[in-house]
């Protein structure tokens, strides 16, 4: 029996993580057991001692019978403190509960050169731990909205995400229900970045072109979404991204075209911003469909897709949980994962202030920005989704 990895392995983070690839050769005469074994490792100094660290256990996700190999990914963690002696890891099976196989094969176990990556930004090094897990390749070409749509096809859940209503948690628990690789760590390194960035499997991008269709067309998944009142919604994207957290790199993917535009120069001036009256004004003169996830209509999300089962409130999101507890048997608990800060604090001049200036304030009443001077014009270039909210339920 012998054990394959890498020579090296780049760890990211502030735990110093990473992945790595082991392959295991059974060239025994009895079949290797799932539910006996866990892959793990040894962390070693620049003598090639074990060092006092325990090793991430990574139970074998297939049996592997005699003459055959198996190849799977193990997470790889050394704490922080630790890191400073480490120069290696030695990569091997674990009988369960008992002992290091190597204690009667000395020969399998593989070496790993480990590297603690500390000199990439921390977008960079989040990519660059992803990579190590999912494949990160073009999808299969289907355009928004279809291409982020969820599937969860065991739990026969469809699910279609938009911006700003609770995405955050659902694509979380999708990615679980899906049983894709690492879930935990997907929802750890960000959603958002890894299902849109790479292949898990749990988008229609992910799928097959064939299958995509087929799926999308289907009336056997119960297929859903949430939304969430028009106004309020823009209210909460222009405090997440333009406010609270306008310095963000991710966010500024988002608002850097339309702070520049509304400042009329490149070079933008975070720390004045742009206040909500000029976001809604800058939304007032666009192509709906043009606009920015975030703060395009909803109704557009749901265009060309058929069998629609049901869309719930963001206001009323028990009900979602309950009926995924009593159809699904899925037992969610659906928390707001990006909610803004509100009060009761009441703020008549807060759709004209800039967001530098409510750096300085507590948080306020949402419903403060219901003063705009845009108010009648934004409910009428959302008529759609107005109506399309008071009817979903």
């Amino acid at each position: 029996m012998t054990i394959e990895a890498a020579a090296t392995l780049d760890l990211y983070g502030k735990q110093n993580r990473g992945f790595l690839d082991v392959t295991v050769h059974n060239g025994s005469g009895t079949a290797l057991q799932a539910g006996e074994l866990a892959l793990s490792y040894k962390v070693l100094d620049a003598n090639g001692e074990a060092l006092a660290v325990d090793g991430v256990r990574t139970p074998l996700e297939a049996a592997v019978p005699a003459g055959t190999r198996l190849t799977q990914k193990i997470a790889v963690i050394i704490p922080g403190g630790k890191f400073a002696s480490v120069v290696a890891i030695r990569a091997g099976l674990v009988r369960e509960g008992h002992y290091w196989v190597e204690q009667h094969n000395p020969a399998h176990p593989a070496t790993v050169r480990v590297n603690a990556r500390q000199d990439l930004a921390r977008a960079e090094a989040r990519l660059a731990a992803a990579g190590q897990i999912w494949p990160q390749r073009q999808g299969n070409g289907l355009r928004w909205p279809y291409g982020p749509m969820m599937v969860a096809e065991r739990h026969q859940l469809f699910y279609i995400p938009v911006a700003k209503c609770a995405c955050t948690s659902l694509k979380s628990m999708m990615v679980r229900l899906a049983g894709i690789a690492q879930p935990d760590i997907a929802v750890e390194l960000g959603v958002h970045l890894v299902t849109d960035r790479f292949n898990t499997g749990v988008q229609l991008k992910d799928q097959p072109m064939d299958r995509a269709r087929a799926i999308l067309a289907s009336d056997q998944f119960f297929k859903f979404s949430v939304i969430r009142d028009p106004f309020e919604r823009l209210v909460s994207a222009y405090l997440e991204k333009f406010v609270y957290k306008r310095h963000s790199e991710r966010n500024l993917l988002h608002t850097r075209p339309v702070i520049s535009a509304v400042q009329g120069r490149a070079d933008i001036d975070l720390q004045r911003g742009i206040s909500f009256d000029e976001l809604l004004e800058y939304i007032l003169g666009q192509d709906s469909f043009e606009l920015d996830a975030h703060w395009r209509p909803q109704h557009l999300y749901f265009r060309g897709v058929p069998h629609i089962s049901r869309i719930f409130r963001l206001d009323n999101i028990v009900e979602l949980e309950d009926y995924l507890l009593q159809h699904h048997e899925v037992n969610v608990r659906l928390g707001h994962e990006n909610s803004t800060a509100k009060s009761d604090l009441a703020l008549p001049e807060a759709p004209t202030l800039m967001a530098g200036d409510f750096d300085q304030l507590a948080a306020i009443d949402p419903d403060s920005f219901l003063g705009s001077r845009h108010l009648e014009a934004i409910r009428a270039y959302y008529r759609e989704d107005f109506a399309f909210y008071t009817r979903a339920g």
